[in-house]
């Protein structure tokens, strides 16, 4: 882990807990059980992913009538591979219903760099679109976690870790121990819309201080097949957007000496 004094960030050189690539397509999850197939010898996602699970959900329907009782149910509603380094989970894609929708996330706690989380992700979702090529996608987007440390919560220091004259954090922000801020805006890039979310959350883990910050921006297109989106050169251009948006945000609110230390 990158560290100064007594800050220090989630990785050796860079402060990325997670990054998730998403799809939000239609319909639902189809037979969601299936999907542990594509972790059969011969197919794309073998030795790449080791372990699968049923993504179940819960419903509760309540019978008419004075006396209607609650009737629980559980079903298979979506799925999730996990892969593995060094004993650790370090992929994720997840197949994840919604209530009209689904959502199709691929997901990385071992960041090994833009370039090849990019690929890496990209080449999944055309594994998992091309088992069953009915989806059409409604939105993409990018999300970051960046977290940093302060072990000892007491030497918490915003004035070492922000710029303090940063446009996307809230005045005062170097008088507070603990920090719950979000907004939300749309944008316009290459005549299409999108949304952005950022959150900066700084509080107490035991004795420590964690300082997180998300950002999350989602693009909104007309549905187009799921297979049809990853063959085109232009998502790459609107992830790779996503990406130097992302780190233009970071070199706003964190301050010189921290944008050293992680080497943005």
């Amino acid at each position: 882990m990158a560290t100064r004094g007594n800050l220090h960030t989630f990785q050796d050189n860079h402060a990325i807990k997670e990054a998730v690539i998403s799809f939000t397509v239609s319909p639902q999850i189809i037979n969601p059980l299936s999907y542990v197939d594509l972790l059969s010898e011969g197919h794309p996602l073998c030795g790449k992913y080791h372990k699968f699970e049923p993504v179940k959900l819960k419903e509760m329907k309540i019978e008419s009538g004075l006396n209607g009782q609650t009737v629980e149910s559980i079903r298979d509603a979506g799925f999730k591979f996990i892969a593995f380094k060094d004993g650790k989970t370090s992929k994720i894609i997840q197949g994840l219903p919604q209530p009209r929708q689904a959502l199709l996330t691929f997901n990385t706690v071992d960041y090994p760099g833009w370039t090849q989380f990019k690929e890496e992700s990209l080449t999944a979702a055309k594994d998992v679109a091309r088992f069953q090529q009915v989806y059409q996608v409604h939105a993409f987007s990018l999300m970051y976690i960046d977290e940093f440390y302060f072990d000892n919560g007491n030497e918490y220091n915003p004035k070492e870790l922000f710029n303090l004259e940063s446009r996307n954090l809230p005045r005062g922000i170097e008088d507070s121990d603990f920090v719950d801020y979000n907004f939300n805006l749309r944008r316009h890039h290459d005549g299409r819309n999108y949304f952005e979310n950022v959150s900066v959350k700084v509080f107490n883990e035991g004795q420590k201080k964690t300082i997180r910050i998300t950002e999350n921006l989602t693009f909104e297109i007309q549905a187009i097949p799921l297979v049809d989106v990853l063959e085109k050169s232009d998502i790459k251009n609107y992830l790779d957007f996503i990406h130097n948006e992302n780190k233009k945000m970071l070199r706003d609110i964190l301050s010189p000496q921290i944008i050293q230390m992680i080497q943005l």
